[in-house]
């Protein structure tokens, strides 16, 4: 019977209720859709007072005759459009001629137009009857990138003066954007579908003279439908908004709450029932929370709460007391590291000292052992008490640049003890708002040691300059035989002391060739040692490039033809120049093209190219031949050594001419780099300062 009388409540409720709640339903997604349809006409009528407020003002009637770039600089700038949401700009003269216009939109910014007038703008009476004063116009125009709202007005003087000078057109698409600029306040959602959208219901442009269409969606929503048209009086876009069914929903659930009440009064007794078991309840989670506040203040994570049962209150108990055995495990790890951190500060030898920016020591370690430990007697509440004056002012410094930066910090300086000059190196840290933790150690011996190290590379840099100026010396003395040799042998081999024989001709070519190879090995040694004593002499003259590589390639002409290897050259451009020495780049490029050439087996080929590269000028020596290893690369440019002694007794050498490479290349402040593959061959890359002051002479001491 209580279940039929409900029942027969619930039915009369629905029938009398619901009519109501969809007549109300009705007038709200009509008060929503009106409520769209005048945000969007004001959107309107807002762009229409923005283009008055531009057309009708000095500035822009001057600016249709002069065309000044300065108004355009100030005023047809994207600040104005992004501040005025535009998206089009367009000022035409009286005879119809675009005097300025622009497009905007936020991902490619500005683009100014060109050309003739937009043949959407045609829509404007302003074009048809240009001196009209009266000619304001305004409406929707259907683009390719959306529904424009665009509106036009006459350009006239601030007093509203004429003669008309031309018309001022201003665009802004009604797009995401702007559906959410003029939704935002107002609670109503705004979205655009296109005339043929197949979501549009039938019937849509039989609409009232208002243009608003409502239609019920589902049970749960109401969309309301406003169709737009464009200027020229053709459909251009439908604006739609939801309005949710609320007011069914919340009568709905009135008649549930109505019910629910109902059964309370029917249950009623079951409820007393119950407030007793909750009570009974309640009071043992008091005592639990009791229990756990006892033992918060006390901190005795030893105790243990003790109820009974086995029910969900005791298994929390049980819970608990599982996290109370956790919590205390942590508690004596806690404790134990922090006795081990205490035995640790006391061990080292460095000092901790926690401090004020004032130099107020709030705590500090004491070291056992090592310099520091005379410190550790001192009675110390201030640290700037006990340092030299000089090392006081700067840690005072480097402690407020620390507090400020909140980053490491170094102070290094002597410290006066005995018949000793110690030296101290603190590190900072700041922490917390402006406390400062600063560790000092003692570097002393590490200075003794670095001193120590200082005093013998002196020593071995002097001995170098000796073995140098003792190489360049032999070097010198050697020659002059040699030059001899040379000279006598090549006379022998004219003929000049009379014909010789096959035999005695054989000999004396051995002779003349052994010595001009000796003659290359001492000249190697020469200019290494000259550079490596700081006496090698530069000379920089403008050197143009392609009489350079055309001179080596005539060098190492005879050796290439007789293996039949192809030399190729390329300069880009042809007309390159530099200042370098003219002496120096050649013998870079000669001893990079004849170890090419040394290394390249018969019918190989080899390529010197230079490139403009940036400040640099690159020279490139590139050739097929045997290649070089990677583990070979480091080794590469060192003096008298060569990357494999089969190698060096297969095609000679003594592994000056790389090192030369080197040297000179840095001597023009440039550098040389190498890229090969072993049994693939190599290219060898002389990057050189493009530009240099010509005529200057420099020894390698003065660079």
């Amino acid at each position: 019977m209580f279940i039929f009388l409900i029942l027969a409540i619930t039915g009369v409720s629905q029938f009398i209720v619901k009519g109501s709640y969809i007549e109300l339903e009705q007038q709200q997604a009509l008060k929503d859709a009106n409520g769209m349809r005048v945000l969007i006409e004001s959107d309107l009528k807002s762009l229409g007072v923005l283009n008055v407020d531009y057309a009708i003002w000095d500035d822009s009637y001057e600016f249709i005759v002069s065309r000044d770039e300065e108004y355009a600089k100030s005023n047809l700038i994207t600040e104005t459009f992004e501040s005025n949401r535009l998206d089009l700009l367009v000022y035409v003269d009286s005879s119809g001629e675009m005097v300025y216009g622009a497009m905007y939109d936020e991902n490619n910014g500005l683009n100014v137009l060109s050309g003739s007038l937009p043949e959407f703008l045609s829509f404007s009476n302003c074009l048809t009857a240009p001196t009209d004063p009266n000619c304001i116009s305004s409406g929707f125009v259907n683009l390719e990138g959306g529904l424009l709202l665009i509106s036009s007005c006459p350009i006239k003087k601030s007093n509203g003066d004429g003669p008309v000078r031309g018309t001022l057109f201003m665009g802004r698409f009604l797009d995401s954007d702007e559906l959410y600029y003029l939704s935002e306040g107002t609670g109503i959602s705004i979205d655009l579908l296109s005339p043929n959208d197949p979501q549009l219901p039938p019937g849509i442009w039989n609409e009232d003279s208002s243009g608003i269409f409502i239609e019920t969606v589902d049970e749960d929503m109401l969309a309301g439908y406003y169709s737009i048209h464009d200027v020229f009086g053709t459909p251009a876009m439908v604006a739609k908004t939801r309005t949710p069914r609320s007011i069914t929903k919340q009568g709905s659930e009135t008649l549930y709450y109505f019910i629910l009440l109902l059964l309370f009064v029917g249950f009623a007794l079951g409820f007393y029932l119950m407030f007793f078991l909750d009570s009974t309840v309640l009071r043992r989670i008091s005592i639990i929370s009791d229990d756990v506040q006892s033992i918060g203040k006390s901190k005795d994570f030893s105790s243990r709460l003790h109820m009974g049962g086995n029910d969900e209150l005791s298994l929390l108990s049980d819970s608990i007391n599982l996290m109370l055995q956790q919590l205390e495990r942590k508690h004596e790890y806690v404790l134990s590291h922090k006795a081990k951190d205490s035995a640790i500060l006391k061990a080292m030898p460095a000092m901790l000292v926690q401090m004020k920016p004032d130099g107020t020591i709030i705590s500090r370690n004491c070291p056992q052992y090592g310099d520091l430990t005379f410190l550790s007697s001192m009675d110390i509440n201030n640290i700037y008490d006990i340092l030299p004056e000089d090392a006081a002012k700067l840690a005072r410094r480097r402690i407020q640049d620390i507090i400020r930066s909140k980053e490491l910090g170094f102070v290094e300086y002597n410290f006066p003890f005995g018949d000793r000059i110690l030296n101290f190196e603190s590190i900072l840290l700041a922490y917390g708002e402006d406390d400062v933790l600063a560790i000092i150690m003692d570097n002393s011996h590490r200075k003794d040691a670095e001193y120590a190290l200082v005093q013998a590379k002196l020593q071995a840099e002097a001995a170098s300059r000796t073995k140098s100026e003792f190489l360049a010396n032999m070097s010198h003395e050697l020659r002059t035989p040699l030059n001899s040799i040379l000279g006598f042998s090549e006379v022998m081999l004219e003929g000049t002391f009379g014909e010789l024989n096959e035999k005695q001709r054989k000999y004396v070519g051995n002779i003349h060739v052994s010595g001009r190879h000796l003659l290359g090995i001492v000249n190697d040694l020469l200019d290494i040692s000259k550079v490596e004593s700081g006496t090698m002499d530069m000379s920089y003259e403008k050197v143009v490039v392609w009489e350079v590589i055309g001179y080596v390639r005539d060098l190492i002409d005879p050796l290439a033809t007789k293996k039949n290897i192809s030399v190729n050259v390329s300069v880009d451009p042809e007309d390159i120049s530099i200042n370098a020495d003219r002496g120096k780049l050649i013998q870079i490029l000669d001893n990079l093209a004849n170890n090419a050439v040394k290394f390249t087996p018969d019918n190989g080929d080899i390529l010197l190219s230079v490139r403009i590269s940036g400040e640099y000028i690159d020279f490139f020596v590139r050739d097929n031949g045997i290649g070089i290893a990677k583990e070979d690369m480091r080794s590469l440019f060192m003096p008298f050594v060569q990357v494999d002694s089969s190698t060096s007794r297969k095609f000679g050498g003594t592994g000056l001419g790389l090192a030369l490479v080197k040297k000179f290349a840095e001597m023009h402040s440039g550098y040389v780099q190498v890229e090969s593959t072993e049994g693939e061959g190599s290219t060898f890359t002389v990057s050189l300062p493009s530009e240099r002051e010509v005529g200057t002479s420099l020894s390698n001491e003065q660079k």
